[in-house]
């Protein structure tokens, strides 16, 4: 017998062990007798609460990850595998049209497989017993022939990412066409350029969001760089090298990879995680232009600058007046959200040995949920742009709050032609505006100002002007929304 004094109390180590058995069938049976379907109150993280989910996802994207999607991919996957096996003689084909049959939805109970993948920390395993029960003696005796946990999980995720990319590559073509749209539209309206948060000197505001198209187009283009790298299967069974499979294994792998539209891998890549990882980084890139371009929206949209502004912002509780940038908000929240799951990229890399369970793991919750992040980015920022409501006057007026100072390299490289010397020119406009009074312009500067007066001379109002300083804005606008919108109709 057992004494536990601290507890005042005499426990015995049956009667421990009987509360434990009852506890662990107890917890059995609440497993068994909960219904398929979640009921709201026990939803608890905002990518699967009913009220929060369509913040931080798009619908789109929660079929490509949702269970039924996974399971489904499981499942075929083992159908697949089967014929694959049965088409080179590895199994008789009697097993595998059983196997097929067996291996559907409809057979598949999602209470016993949760309970299953709880006991087990694995859900291949509970679910290819539910599909033995369902198939009978020859399923039992070929099904998941040669192959192990990771080859199935692998695979279908390979699959979700694939479909994930693809559903993202046509998010990111909406929004460059909005973008091009604006840019075209926009390819020579003057606003001021800001360098660390001051006025710096004119440019355009189709040239200013031209950048954020031609870094969603990059985007793409990895995108279409990384999809032959990711969307490749696992199928090398326990500890990579077919030995399970027979002599016809590579060959099985060939036809299976070539039936599920993957490509095949040269080595078994259990710890191998560096296409995963990019995938994560890839998403991360993208979600930083949105961050950016959120940023710039949220700042561009203040009541002191107003250039820009969301065309449906959302309420205040308490004061009347406000319409807050929602858009602008979200996807800079979103970008946060991308920052802290960037770091796991290096996390699902840190495997030892033929295989680690824990940095595996971690991919399970990291690969979902950035791809419902970035989605639901995307799908805000198509939004955002849609209802932008864009104020050139506004544009114009702000140049002129620097009292004309904007224009300032416009005329020291004036100065600068005339004299054949930048250095001198640079010189002697800053030391005249530095003795510039209070409130003065920089036309006030220059005119009172011999030595300058007399070089500008009547040059002085076009100087002036910041449309006659854009550059070749305009043209390298034209030249972005080019190159963007080479395979998508802009």
């Amino acid at each position: 017998m057992l004494e536990i004094k601290s507890l005042k109390v005499t426990i015995s180590v049956s009667k421990i062990l009987a509360a434990g058995f009852v506890f662990l069938y107890l917890s059995g049976f609440a497993y068994a007798e909960e219904d398929k379907s979640l009921t709201g109150s026990s939803l608890v993280s905002v990518f699967d609460s009913f009220i929060y989910r369509d913040l931080f996802g798009s619908e789109p994207m929660r079929l490509v990850f949702s269970d039924e999607a996974l399971i489904k991919h499981w499942l075929n996957i083992e159908i697949l595998l089967a014929q694959s096996q049965a088409e080179l003689g590895v199994i008789p084909k009697s097993a595998a049209i059983a196997i097929k049959k067996a291996a559907q939805w409809e057979n598949i109970d999602l209470v016993k497989l949760r309970y299953g993948t709880h006991k087990t920390g694995r859900p291949i395993k509970p679910l290819i017993d539910q599909v033995r029960e369902a198939g009978g003696p020859e399923v039992g005796n070929y099904l998941h022939w040669g192959s192990t946990t990771q080859d199935i999980m692998d695979t279908a995720t390979s699959l979700q990412i694939n479909q994930g990319l693809q559903l993202l590559d046509k998010q990111l073509s909406l929004v460059i066409v909005q973008l091009a749209a604006m840019a075209k539209e926009h390819r020579a309206t003057v606003m001021v350029a800001r360098t660390n948060g001051q006025q710096a000197a004119p440019t355009t505001f189709g040239l200013f969001i031209s950048t954020y198209m031609l870094e969603l187009h990059r985007h793409r283009q990895r995108i279409a760089e990384l999809i032959p790298r990711v969307a490749v299967g696992q199928s090398t069974g326990a500890v990579g090298t077919l030995a399970a499979m027979g002599d016809n294994g590579l060959l099985v792998r060939e036809k299976l990879m070539e039936k599920l539209g993957l490509g095949t891998a040269l080595l078994p890549w259990n710890s191998s995680r560096d296409n995963y990882a990019e995938s994560i980084m890839v998403l991360g890139l993208i979600q930083g232009t949105l961050g950016r371009l959120a940023n710039d929206i949220m700042t561009l949209s203040r009541l002191e600058i107003g250039e820009v502004k969301e065309g449906e912002g959302g309420a205040s509780s308490t004061m009347p007046q406000k319409k807050n940038p929602r858009a602008s908000e979200f996807i800079s929240a979103l970008t946060r959200m991308a920052r802290i799951r960037m770091s796991g990229a290096m996390e699902i890399m840190d495997h030892s040995d033929t295989r680690t369970g824990s940095p595996w793991i971690v991919e399970w919750s990291l690969i979902p949920e950035m791809f419902l992040i970035t989605s639901a980015s995307l799908a805000r920022a198509e939004q955002l742009l849609k209802k932008l409501e864009i104020y050139p006057e506004k544009m114009r007026k702000n140049i002129d709050i620097s009292g004309g100072y904007a224009m300032s390299e416009a005329v020291m490289m004036f100065l600068a032609k005339k004299n054949g010397a930048r250095g001198n020119a640079y010189e002697s406009l800053k030391t005249a505006i530095k003795q510039a009074k209070p409130n003065e312009t920089l036309r006030e500067v220059i005119e009172s100002n011999q030595a300058l007066k007399k070089t500008i001379g009547d040059e002085l109002d076009e100087l002036l002007k910041p449309e006659n300083y854009i550059g070749f804005a305009p043209q390298m606008v034209d030249q972005a929304v080019n190159a963007s919108c080479k395979n998508i109709p802009c």
